[in-house]
């Protein structure tokens, strides 16, 4: 009778065990994600690149730079669209502080303009990044913690960095993307991302020093006072 209470006892005591190292390191992903989350908002600058289709692209290609210490954003947009014509649309930008924005016309000149809302602005960018927030230029782990199924997939080397492979599926009333994102091992920040409709995401360069290929006024707005606000 006692050893049969003692077997009992060891093997709740087991469960409990496995209980709580369950609840500590869940397979659903949902731990990797928090620690992920909070990797993010300690970046201070970083390169991310997007390569797949768009809703009016057949093929699409998309560069960004962000350096927070200056308060510089660099957007680089490449697209073929097709209909009757083909037609190639490419788009570069330096957006800086809060309220400035450099656009490159097709002569190779560049044309300075104001933003008349803080919003989109680089500044804007870097206070969502601090706050985890930051949801077009790196991908939206607050969204995938509230609304995904996370799901264990496999260990790889990405621009020679190994990561793990987290698949998700977005179960919101918006969204039902499919796809993964590779977390690294270390650092736990985001390494690539793809989705299923082709999209293909990688992050490269994190809290690295940016070289930004930019006309000098674009790096004397960012030096100026209240340039960088």
């Amino acid at each position: 009778m006692r050893k049969g209470l003692w077997i009992s006892a060891i093997l709740l005591a087991g469960l409990f065990i496995w209980g709580v190292g369950y609840v500590l390191t869940p397979e659903n992903g949902d731990a990797e994600f928090q620690k992920m989350l909070e990797a993010t908002e300690r970046v201070k600058s970083f390169r991310g690149a997007y390569v797949g289709t768009t809703q009016t692209s057949q093929h699409a290609e998309r560069l960004w730079e962000l350096d927070c210490n200056r308060r510089i954003l660099h957007k680089q947009t490449q697209e073929l669209q097709t209909g009757a014509n083909t037609l190639e649309l490419t788009e570069n930008q330096f957006l800086v502080g809060a309220d400035q924005k450099f656009t490159r016309n097709n002569d190779g000149s560049w044309e300075q303009t104001k933003y008349t809302s803080v919003q989109y602005s680089a500044s804007w960018y870097c206070d969502n990044l601090a706050q985890g927030a930051l949801r077009d230029l790196l991908p939206d782990v607050r969204a995938m913690l509230r609304n995904a199924s996370l799901g264990k997939g496999e260990k790889k080397t990405v621009n020679g960095l190994r990561c793990q492979d987290w698949n998700f599926t977005m179960l919101s009333r918006n969204s039902g993307q499919r796809g993964s994102v590779c977390i690294g091992l270390e650092d736990h920040l985001p390494y690539e991302m793809t989705t299923d409709d082709g999209g293909h995401y990688s992050y490269t360069d994190y809290n690295r020093p940016t070289k930004f290929d930019a006309p000098e006024a674009v790096l004397q707005a960012a030096s100026s006072p209240g340039g960088s606000n």
